[in-house]
C-alpha cells in the first residue's frame, strides 16, 4: 500500500520534495497546502532556476495539481484556515515552509487528522518536537511513538556524520566549523532594511556572515562532544552547492592518511553509504548540485596541523540532499509503524 503524505509549502525545499515524490508508485501525495497564487506556483513548478524544467507535464486547474496522470488537491491556508489533512487521507505531513515552528504549532496538523508531522526545519528550542532525526546518526533511536519530528538542518546532516566518525576513531576535545552556504529565498537580491542587518544585504553581491543554529543541535545529537563544538555560517554568491569546513582538536594522534582512511572505510559501511560519499576528484560547488548525499567528503581538501588537529571539508546540496533525508525518514517510520502493527 502506498504511503500517503501531505506537503505544506512549495518553496525551495517543498519543490525539491515534490519532484522526488510525485511519480513514485509507493507514495501518494494526498494534498498540498500553499498560500501562493496558483498561476505563479504552476510557473515555478514548471521552470526552476536550480532544478531545471519539470520533467513531466504539470498544470494547476480548479484547485488541483495535475501531473503524471494524478490529481492532487491544492489548498490554501490563507485567512487562518487549517488544511484538513485527515479528510485528504494524508498520514504523514511534511511541514516544508522552512521555518522553525513550536511543537504546539505543529500539533495543529495532528489535530487536523495527520498521524505524523515531519518538520523540514530546525526545532524550536523553546518548544521542541518529539525527536530531531539525522539518518545514519540516530534513526535507530526513533520509535513509532514519535509523532512530531524535526529533520534537523542540511548543515547538521552534512557535518554530523564526519564529526561522529572522527570522534569514534580519534576522540574530539573540541571542534569548530564554518558553513559556506549558497544563498536561498531567505536572502535578498538588493539591499533592503532588515532586522538582521547583514541578511538585508544583496546576497548575490556579498559574502554575508550569519549566526548558526547548528551547534546547539549538534551538541544534543553528539553527546560525546557535548558543549565542545561551535560554529558559524556565511552565505556566498553561489546559487547552489554548499560546504562545511570542520576543524577538530583530537585526543589521539592523527595524520592526513589516517583521517581520510577512517572516513573512506566508514563511508563504505551499510550505516553510512546512503548518506556519505567519499570523493577523490577535485570538485567544486556546482559538482554537488542534485547530490542525494547528506555529505560529500572532499578527501583532497583534508589538512592536519601537527598530529592532533584536523581540518576537513564536506560538500552538500542543501535542498536536494535534505529532501532525500526527509523521504528516508518517511520510510524509516513506515518500517517502525509496520513492526508495531505486526507485534
Amino acid at each position: 500500500m502506498a504511503l500517503s503524505v501531505g506537503i505544506r509549502g512549495l518553496g525551495r525545499i517543498g519543490r525539491n520534495l515534490f519532484r522526488l515524490l510525485y511519480a513514485r508508485p509507493d507514495v501518494r501525495i494526498a494534498g498540498v497546502s500553499e498560500i501562493a497564487d496558483p498561476a505563479g506556483l504552476e510557473y515555478l513548478l514548471r521552470f526552476d532556476t536550480t532544478l531545471g524544467r519539470f520533467p513531466d507535464e504539470i498544470s494547476i486547474r480548479e484547485g488541483n495539481i495535475y501531473v503524471a496522470g494524478r490529481q492532487i488537491p491544492l489548498l490554501s491556508e490563507s485567512e487562518g484556515r487549517q488544511t484538513p489533512w485527515g479528510e485528504l487521507g494524508a498520514h504523514t505531513l511534511f511541514e516544508a515552509t522552512s521555518r522553525p515552528r513550536a511543537r504546539r504549532e505543529l500539533a495543529r496538523h495532528i489535530e487536523a487528522g495527520a498521524k505524523r508531522v515531519i518538520s523540514l526545519a530546525p526545532p524550536d528550542p523553546a518548544d521542541p518536537p518529539d525527536a530531531v532525526a539525522v539518518m545514519g546518526l540516530n534513526d535507530d533511536a526513533l520509535s513509532s511513538a514519535h509523532r512530531i519530528v524535526s529533520n534537523a538542518s542540511s548543515t547538521v546532516h552534512c557535518v554530523a556524520p564526519i564529526a561522529r566518525i572522527l570522534a569514534e576513531a580519534f576522540g574530539i576535545e573540541r571542534a569548530m566549523f564554518t558553513t559556506v552556504h549558497s544563498y536561498t529565498g531567505q536572502h535578498r537580491l538588493a539591499d533592503v532594511p532588515a532586522e538582521d542587518k547583514r541578511r538585508g544585504r544583496a546576497a548575490a553581491e556579498n559574502i554575508i556572515p550569519q549566526a548558526s543554529r547548528s551547534p546547539a543541535m549538534l551538541a544534543a545529537l553528539l553527546p560525546e562532544i557535548g558543549g565542545r563544538i561551535t560554529g558559524s555560517a556565511m552565505s556566498v554568491p553561489v546559487r547552489n552547492g554548499s560546504l562545511v569546513d570542520l576543524v577538530c582538536w583530537h585526543e589521539k594522534k592523527i595524520s592526513k592518511t589516517a583521517v581520510n582512511e577512517v572516513v573512506r572505510t566508514a563511508a563504505a559501511t551499510r550505516r553510512w553509504n546512503r548518506y556519505l560519499k567519499y570523493e577523490v576528484e577535485p570538485i567544486v560547488s556546482s559538482d554537488v548540485a542534485h547530490s542525494p548525499y547528506s555529505s560529500v567528503y572532499d578527501s583532497l581538501a583534508t589538512m592536519v596541523m601537527g598530529d592532533r588537529v584536523s581540518k576537513t571539508v564536506s560538500w552538500f546540496d542543501s535542498g536536494f540532499g535534505y529532501a532525500y533525508r526527509a523521504i528516508d525518514l518517511l520510510g524509516r517510520f513506515a518500517e517502525l509503524d509496520g513492526a508495531e502493527r505486526s507485534s
